[in-house]
């Protein structure tokens, strides 16, 4: 029901969007990267949920201010926060002192940021997002993040 009261006033390409990426953030607790990324039989589905045809996927605006101010109610409604370049820092340095040097999957470091962001209650950088720069002049591979709304490029490179 409070999914539905959250659709109340959107119509069209907007609701179905708000509707997709509100069960995108429920499962994978993330935003997606891009429309791609949610399967065509979840649009189907969704959209026989809210009553509006699949085909206005494709009309839902990845970069206007309808998008920015879905994605804030939605992080609003898990209780989450935007990761701000301070969060990345944070993150990044507890990456290096914490886990760099003790665990070399990369797997298994994105999944302990996501888990980390969780417990903070920041909304995690999408796997595109985080990147692993090279040592620097001192030797030291301390990770590096990108912002959060970039992005580098798939996965963590070296």
């Amino acid at each position: 029901m409070q999914d539905q009261e959250r659709l109340r006033n959107k119509s069209g390409a907007d609701r179905l969007g708000f509707a997709l990426l509100l069960k995108f953030v429920e499962v994978e607790a993330r935003f997606p990267e891009d429309a791609g990324e949610i399967p065509v039989p979840a649009v189907s589905y969704v959209a026989q949920q809210v009553r509006v045809p699949a085909e206005e996927w494709a009309a839902y605006d990845w970069s206007g201010r309808a998008i920015k101010r879905h994605r804030m109610a939605i992080r609003g409604a898990f209780g989450f926060r935007e990761c701000i370049e301070e969060d990345q820092a944070q993150l990044g340095e507890w990456l290096a002192v914490e886990l760099c040097g003790v665990e070399l999957n990369r797997d298994r470091l994105a999944e302990a940021v996501v888990a980390r962001c969780r417990k903070d209650r920041l909304e995690p950088p999408a796997p595109g997002q985080m990147t692993r720069s090279a040592p620097s002049r001192s030797g030291s591979a301390r990770p590096r993040w990108v912002g959060c709304r970039r992005r580098p490029g798939p996965g963590w490179t070296t």
